[in-house]
C-alpha cells in the first residue's frame, strides 16, 4: 500500500504517509477513516508525511476536490512533511488559497510537526 493511515484521538490528528504512486484503491482505503474521523471530532490537524512521491490516479482528483471542498473548514492545521525539493514551494503556494493553518516540514523535524499540530488542540 502507498498510502498508511493513522489516527491519534487525544491531538486529534489524521496522519497519512505517501510512498510511491497513489492508487485509486489506496485512496479509497484511506478517505472513509479520515471523513469518520473528521466527523468524529469537528475539527482535527492533519500530518502528511510524504516519503516518495512518484504521481497519482488521476481518477482521484475529482473524489480529492469534493472532499477538500466538504471538509476543509474542519481542519485546523496541516503540516507537510517532505525532503522532496518540489513539495515546498507547491505547498506554500496552495497555503494562500486555504484558511487552514499550513506549514511545511523536512522529513528530519517530524516530531517538530507533530507538536506544531498539537499546539492547536
Amino acid at each position: 500500500m502507498t498510502l498508511t493511515y493513522s489516527e491519534d484521538d487525544s491531538t486529534k490528528t489524521a496522519t497519512i504517509t505517501v510512498s510511491g504512486k497513489i492508487t485509486r484503491d489506496d485512496y479509497d482505503a484511506v478517505m472513509a477513516p479520515i471523513q469518520a474521523f473528521i466527523d468524529k471530532h469537528g475539527s482535527i490537524n492533519f500530518i502528511e508525511v510524504i516519503e516518495s512521491f512518484s504521481g497519482f490516479d488521476p481518477s482521484i482528483i475529482w473524489p480529492g476536490i469534493k472532499f477538500d471542498i466538504a471538509n476543509l473548514k474542519h481542519i485546523a492545521r496541516v503540516a507537510v512533511v517532505s525532503d522532496i525539493g518540489w513539495i515546498s514551494p507547491f505547498t506554500k503556494a496552495a497555503g494562500y488559497f486555504m484558511s487552514t493553518k499550513l506549514r511545511m516540514f523536512d522529513l528530519s523535524e517530524l516530531d517538530e510537526a507533530r507538536d506544531w499540530v498539537k499546539s492547536s488542540a
